[in-house]
């Protein structure tokens, strides 16, 4: 994996603010009232925006968060937090030494960082145009967030592309049908940007839980918060005076466990029905 001296360098501002210096949770504790279970299938269908014969996509290696942007002391415990989610969720975690594939970036300025890393490093933009990079950097909301895709067949083989022409070469053996595609795509790595002043007065959990959900899955907290459920992604966009989740919600990480333990073979509108189904036991065993 690449270094990232020179930004680590970049986003070395003194005076940013810090997120509250509390220790992480030792345990994943979730919290959520109860909610009626037709809400689930729109929480679900809410969370990512890929179309009913798309796919939706999820990391099949296993996952190894680094974080840059704060001090050397949080950065450390917010990329173990988010370890331990993935942990919680079902989701393959990688060993002390394993190479970073997924990354949280807390900047002064996250569209300064955005270019500097598109110039420095394109490979982690390899999905976008040059436009959508400039949309990305230009927008308003406090944090970004966008993964870097491959395929693998059915089967779980990864695919080659043709030297020439970059087509893909499916040699899998399963076919594809009116509900299951011949392929699957997975995560290379995942990208979380945030404005460090979106960060002030949020504890170490609540900071390594956002990250968490929006780096494992394709989330947004847009399309989230128009579900109504409880989630740890609207918490950047709440009020002095409004409530906020302390911790990923029994619904964040319901939604995890049951994407990584449904097959992402299936087109999306199936997947989510299964999606939704495993949600369903998890928001049971929680109120039980």
């Amino acid at each position: 994996m690449v270094s990232f001296l020179w930004l680590a360098a970049l986003l070395a501002a003194p005076d940013a603010p810090d997120p509250a210096a509390s220790q992480p949770s030792t345990d994943i504790v979730v919290e959520g009232i109860r909610e009626q279970r037709d809400r689930v299938r729109n929480f679900v269908k809410s969370l990512d925006d890929v179309p009913n014969f798309g796919q939706i996509g999820k990391f099949h290696e296993p996952v190894c968060p680094a974080v840059m942007g704060l001090p050397d002391a949080q950065n450390h415990m917010v990329a173990e937090r988010m370890k331990k989610v993935a942990a919680a969720a079902g989701i393959r975690t990688g060993d002390a030494k394993c190479a970073p594939n997924v990354f949280m970036i807390a900047s002064v300025d996250k569209g300064s960082t955005i270019e500097a890393l598109y110039k420095s490093y394109p490979a982690f933009f390899r999905d976008m145009r040059a436009r959508d990079v400039r949309k990305l950097a230009a927008a308003k909301e406090p944090s970004v967030a966008w993964q870097v895709k491959g395929l693998l067949s059915a089967d779980g083989t990864v695919l080659k592309k043709t030297p020439m022409d970059g087509y893909t070469i499916n040699e899998g053996t399963n076919s594809g049908s009116r509900v299951r595609a011949g392929t699957m795509p997975q995560f290379i790595a995942s990208m979380v940007m945030v404005e460090r002043s979106a960060l002030t007065g949020l504890t170490i959990t609540q900071v390594a839980d956002f990250a968490a959900m929006r780096a494992l899955a394709d989330t947004d907290p847009e399309r989230a918060a128009g579900s109504g459920a409880p989630t740890i992604l609207t918490i950047l966009d709440k009020g002095d005076d409004q409530m906020v989740p302390i911790t990923l919600t029994q619904w964040d990480l319901g939604y995890l466990k049951s994407l990584y333990a449904t097959s992402n073979a299936y087109y999306a509108s199936y997947q989510r029905g299964d999606i939704a189904h495993e949600m369903e036991k998890e928001l049971a065993k929680g109120e039980r």
